[in-house]
């Protein structure tokens, strides 16, 4: 907490939890600062969560999880408006996993809490395109903002800024233009 505690004090203005507020402390301080909060779902720890990971639904038990700790989030005093979920693809997940995720995204939105996706340049795209080099993923990362935007997240998290907003964009003018 202590580091997002100063990101905060710095002009951070959203805490983005791997842990989903495993931490308490972590819970007092998005609450006390009313700042939105992300979060994510990980199937074990950064060091274990590759070593076979396992679910018999990956997108029902991610959810399930999810929406387990936003309910220990908004029980904390954090408000549900300020609640992000994010099914964590690529930690913890096979790619089928990941592919899966993103086919159900809109069981997320659904859930009645906002969706934060995070695919951008990740191992999966590069298993699925022969793409060894994370900066050759861009068309790829590009595939999936594109199909988590139609889905209803609400936010992408991306390296590629410009070009990943021109997709968002695109996205957004088809699903809004009138008939």
């Amino acid at each position: 907490p202590a580091v997002a505690a100063a990101a905060l004090d710095a002009g951070a203005s959203i805490i983005n939890d791997i842990t989903a507020l495993k931490d308490e402390a972590m819970a007092r301080l998005a609450a006390d600062r009313r700042v939105p909060v992300v979060l994510m779902h990980m199937q074990g720890t950064p060091a274990t969560m590759q070593q076979n990971p396992h679910y018999e639904d990956v997108v029902g038990q991610v959810l399930a999880y999810l929406l387990q700790r936003a309910a220990y989030a908004e029980s904390m005093g954090i408000a549900r408006e300020m609640i992000f979920l994010d099914p964590g693809i690529g930690f913890g997940k096979t790619t089928e996993h990941n592919l899966l995720l993103l086919k159900g995204l809109e069981v997320f939105v659904k859930s009645g809490y906002r969706l934060l996706v995070g695919t951008s340049r990740k191992r999966f795209i590069g298993q699925i395109t022969g793409k060894d080099d994370p900066a050759d993923r861009l068309f790829g990362t590009a595939a999936t903002v594109a199909l988590a935007a139609m889905k209803g997240a609400s936010i992408v998290r991306v390296h590629d800024v410009e070009q990943m907003a021109e997709v968002v964009a695109m996205i957004n003018a088809v699903q809004n233009v009138e008939t």
